[in-house]
Order: C-alpha cells, then sequence, then structure tokens
C-alpha cells in the first residue's frame, strides 16, 4: 500500500484593508482568500496529480478550527480510463480541480481572522 498526504495549514488573520489573508508561512507576506486558493491549486496540480495512478484514491478533507470544528470530506477514485469519479463528481471527469476549488472555496468564505483552515489531500494506493 503506498500513501502520500500532503496538508496546508493557515491562520486566518486580517491585513490593513480588513480583507482576509491565510498566513502559511512564517516569512512574507500572506496570501489573500484568491492567492491561498491559486497556491493549493499549484500543489494540487504539481504535487497531487503527478503521484495519482490509475485505481488510486484521492480523498480532500477540509477542517476548520471553528467552535464547533466544522470538517469535510470527499473521496474520489481515478479510474483506468483516466477520469475521476466519486464524491461530488456528476459524471466522470478528467479535471478534477474546478471540484475541488468549488469544495474548499465554499468553506474558505466562512472563515474569520483567528480560525485555522487545514486542507488535506491524500493519495491512497492499493
Amino acid at each position: 500500500m503506498f500513501e502520500a498526504i500532503f496538508k496546508i495549514t493557515a491562520q486566518v488573520e486580517s491585513d490593513r484593508q480588513g480583507q482576509r489573508v491565510y498566513r502559511f508561512m512564517k516569512r512574507g507576506e500572506p496570501p489573500n482568500a484568491k492567492d491561498f486558493s491559486s497556491y493549493i491549486a499549484i500543489v494540487y496540480q504539481q504535487d497531487v496529480f503527478r503521484t495519482l495512478q490509475a485505481g488510486d484514491s484521492l480523498t480532500t478533507t477540509v477542517r476548520l478550527d471553528l467552535f464547533p470544528v466544522r470538517e469535510l470530506e470527499r473521496t474520489v477514485r481515478l479510474r483506468e480510463d483516466h477520469l475521476f469519479e466519486g464524491d461530488g463528481v456528476p459524471q466522470p471527469t478528467a479535471d478534477l480541480l474546478p471540484l475541488l476549488q468549488q469544495f474548499y472555496e465554499s468553506l474558505i468564505q466562512q472563515v474569520y481572522p483567528g480560525d485555522v483552515i487545514t486542507i488535506t489531500l491524500q493519495v491512497q494506493r492499493l
């Protein structure tokens, strides 16, 4: 069995204009919601997608450390014909990224300064 876990955790802060920013690095300016979403897409495209092979499952978990803690999870499988099917996939698709973005961006909009958001992308191969 093979397993790879890609985890991004960010502390939500507020910038000088009162907009939400996401601190996940110790240095540099924290990205705004659009840039944070772009970073997650890059991690998916450059790391997660390249790791996937036919038959693998990909579980995406979004956890908001609010009170109460909220955690949502979706699992898809990459078929032999290189199409994804599973939770939240209305029909088999070769491009999972738009569905992933839709999944986590709806939750990103629900955070406030002080909250912590964790996005985990877990690849499993039997």
